[in-house]
């Protein structure tokens, strides 16, 4: 980049010398050109234009890490959750298969004993290598078998 320095308003160089013999009387165009070069002095420096966009580019370049870091974490929290939901609906799965196993092993027990209280009930032979004495209620409530 290339700028074109102008010269000190003390300075006593000819090409200064013309510089101010441009300038008119006050208001005129050539005043406020003069007047706005001579602003242009009082601004930053190229130095400081050009170390305010390094830190500039700096500080972007350190919040895209942190970015970065961020989304990989995200990412990472994400996958674990993933994981977890995916645990879970297998232990759900389990879960209701259990269940079903469970109501089908009542199922079965209550029509076992169904039958075997019809043949009972019936007069039914029973097979003697089944056999079994049938449910009792005792005393204070409790059911067994008598023997």
């Amino acid at each position: 980049m290339y700028v074109d320095r102008l010269p000190h308003p003390t300075d006593k160089s000819p090409s200064h010398q013309a510089t101010l013999s441009v300038r008119g009387p006050r208001g005129s165009p050539e005043s406020q050109v003069a007047g706005a070069l001579g602003d242009a002095q009082r601004e930053p420096s190229l130095d400081q234009v050009l170390q305010e966009r390094d830190e500039a580019i700096a500080k972007k370049q350190a919040m895209e890490a942190e970015l970065d870091t961020c989304k990989a974490k995200l990412r990472a929290m994400e996958a674990q959750l993933l994981e977890v939901l995916e645990e879970k609906l297998r232990l759900r799965q389990e879960v209701e298969a259990w269940e079903e196993d469970m109501q089908e092993l009542v199922r079965q027990r209550v029509e076992s004993q169904r039958q075997r209280e019809s043949r009972g009930t019936l007069g039914a032979p029973m097979d003697p290598g089944n056999a079994r004495a049938p449910w009792v209620r005792f005393p204070l409530g409790r059911w067994g078998r008598w023997w």
